[in-house]
């Protein structure tokens, strides 16, 4: 007879085992692989995660309870860059910028303007001569010639020609490169404004430079007939130039009035009323302004730099009056 353990279990046979069920069987591996599992749980659980996650994955403490799966879920993701642009900056393409990348757009639109201004006196010196027959003529016209009192100065004059004529055909491509510098800070509202303006101040330099050249003929035998009978003109090529060239940029600025007026009433500094007020005050200044501008004092060349700029005025107190209608308008709609 078999003896009976205390328990009541009976005993096996000694040198036989006792056969597992499958059931059992695979419970026990899956036993064996749960406990491989956590012990390899446990070895990992102390150690930091790895990889890219490991910044952003959060540490479990010793009284945590969450699965990894929830930990993985509760992982911040990171917020895209343009979710922290303002939409209104975003629509004109305002994009945020440090200091060093304002800079480095800056010099590269720098010297893109500086690259084109070169190569087009490059090809402009080869045409030196055309271009210093045509800057003389109004001088010539009067009979006398001009004169070069030294080796390097017909050197000179070619190149200062080629540098005028280089800034005079490549100034909208600087104009264009400074509005790509600055248009991200204007407004789509007023962008159209801008570009009009941009357009507008190109045409009025143009046309001071054309008038401005066009009255040279009488600005020169005015000035030449002050010049005793005893005495003989010798006038310095160099010199001449130089003359021209600042007489043609002084006018072509103070052609832009209309334009300093019109961005004047754009900001709100500037009226319509206030323009009709002081339209007298400004007559005069245009008149000081043109006698001094011009090399001459006789009324025929004041005449021909004092009458453009006095409707120029006109012009702007016309266009003041257009754009403080559009304004009201514009508050008006925005009310309702």
């Amino acid at each position: 007879m078999s003896k009976k353990t205390p328990s009541g279990a009976e005993k096996p046979a000694p040198g036989k085992r006792r056969k597992k069920s499958p059931a059992a069987a695979s419970s026990g591996k899956t036993a064996t692989k749960r406990g491989e599992s956590k012990s390899g749980a446990a070895k990992t659980a102390g150690k930091p995660p790895r990889g890219p996650k490991a910044a952003l994955a959060p540490r479990r403490g010793k009284g945590s309870t969450l699965p990894a799966k929830s930990l993985e879920a509760m992982v911040p993701v990171p917020a895209a860059e343009d979710n922290d642009i303002d939409p209104v900056a975003r629509e004109r393409g305002d994009i945020p910028m440090s200091l060093v990348a304002h800079l480095d757009e800056f010099r590269s639109r720098f010297l893109v303007s500086l690259l084109t201004i070169f190569i087009l006196m490059l090809a402009s010196f080869v045409f030196s001569d055309y271009i210093l027959a045509v800057i003389n003529r109004p001088y010539l016209e009067t009979g006398l010639k001009l004169n070069v009192f030294n080796l390097i100065e017909g050197f000179l004059l070619r190149l200062k020609a080629s540098m005028l004529a280089g800034v005079l055909i490549g100034f909208p491509v600087i104009v264009y490169e400074i509005w790509k510098y600055i248009s991200p800070a204007i407004s789509v509202d007023d962008r159209t404004f801008a570009r009009l303006s941009v357009v507008a101040a190109l045409f009025l330099f143009y046309l001071g430079i054309t008038l401005t050249y066009l009255t040279l003929p009488f600005a020169i035998k005015a000035l030449i007939s002050f010049t005793p009978d005893d005495m003989t003109t010798l006038i310095n090529a160099g010199q001449y130039l130089n003359f021209v060239m600042l007489f043609c940029l002084a006018i072509g600025a103070v052609f832009e009035l209309p334009i300093v007026i019109m961005i004047l009433t754009k900001i709100g500094i500037i009226t319509p009323s206030f323009l009709i007020s002081k339209r007298k005050y400004a007559i005069v200044l245009i008149w000081i302004l043109a006698a001094v501008i011009t090399p001459t004092v006789d009324p025929l060349t004041q005449s021909l730099v004092a009458l453009p700029l006095m409707l120029l005025y006109e012009i702007s107190i016309f266009i003041s009056k257009i754009m403080v209608k559009r304004k009201k308008r514009k508050e008006l709609a925005a009310s309702q």
